[in-house]
C-alpha cells in the first residue's frame, strides 16, 4: 500500500512549487544568438545580430575588396538597408595585389557610433597583418524603398609586424 499524503507533505510540495516558479521568474535565462560564418577562395559571408529580432548579413569579395552588408526587412521579407565599403584603402593593398581575407562577427556595444552598436565585424588581411573593425549604421527599417550607406570603421591594428606584401 502507498503512503498517504498528509496535509503537511502538501504544504511543503506547495512551497517547494512556489519558491521554484520564484526562483525561475527571478533568475531569467539569457537569450543566445547564434552567429555563422563560411568561405570559399574568393568570398566569405558571415551573420551578426543587430537586436534580439533582426539579423545582419555580409559579403566579401575577395577579388574586388568589396565589403557589402545588408538587413532583411521584417514587414516585407525582403532585404532593404544596403551598406558597402572598399577596403582597398583600409588594408593598404596595391592595385595588383591578392588579398587573403578573413571574418567574423563579434558581440559588442560602442558609444563610439551616432548608432547602437550590437555587434561588430572584425575583417584581418593575412599579407598586410591589419586587422579592421566595422559596424552598420543601422537606423531602422525603411517605411518604402531602400537606402545604401557606408560600413563604418570603428579601429584598427597591425596583429603582424612586417607582414609580406605578395604581388601577383
Amino acid at each position: 500500500m502507498g503512503k498517504k499524503l498528509t496535509s503537511s507533505s502538501g504544504a511543503w510540495l506547495l512551497t517547494g512549487l512556489v519558491i521554484g516558479l520564484g526562483i525561475a521568474m527571478f533568475f531569467q535565462g539569457q537569450p543566445t544568438y547564434a552567429t555563422a560564418t563560411d568561405h570559399s577562395d574568393d568570398f566569405s559571408i558571415s551573420t551578426g545580430h543587430l537586436t534580439a529580432e533582426l539579423e545582419a548579413v555580409y559579403l566579401l569579395d575577395f577579388k574586388t575588396g568589396t565589403l557589402l552588408g545588408s538587413v532583411m526587412s521584417r514587414q516585407t521579407g525582403k532585404f532593404q538597408n544596403f551598406y558597402r565599403r572598399e577596403l582597398a584603402a583600409d588594408f593598404g593593398l596595391a592595385a595588383k595585389q591578392k588579398p587573403k581575407f578573413i571574418m567574423v562577427t563579434g558581440a559588442m556595444q560602442s558609444a563610439q557610433a551616432n548608432v547602437p552598436i550590437n555587434h561588430a565585424l572584425y575583417v584581418a588581411e593575412l599579407n598586410t597583418g591589419k586587422l579592421c573593425a566595422y559596424y552598420m549604421p543601422y537606423r531602422g527599417e525603411m517605411r518604402s524603398g531602400s537606402t545604401t550607406e557606408s560600413l563604418m570603421p570603428l579601429d584598427a591594428t597591425q596583429f603582424r609586424q612586417g607582414a609580406v606584401i605578395r604581388v601577383q
